[in-house]
């Protein structure tokens, strides 16, 4: 899965997202997926755990 961005859905691709501060959660008007953003410490945990399958 590509990493979320705060202007476009990870999952359809839409750009009718909106990123609301308070819960740090991407979420696309379209699809309603919700991605929430990784601090960068997890963020490279999970890219190593999938490195190694």
């Amino acid at each position: 899965m590509a990493k979320p961005r705060k202007d476009e859905c990870a999952e359809c691709g839409s750009k009718n997202v909106h990123y609301n501060e308070e819960k740090e959660q991407i979420v696309c008007r379209d699809c309603g997926a919700i991605f929430e953003e990784m601090a960068p410490e997890r963020e490279k945990q999970f890219e190593k755990a999938h490195d190694q399958k």
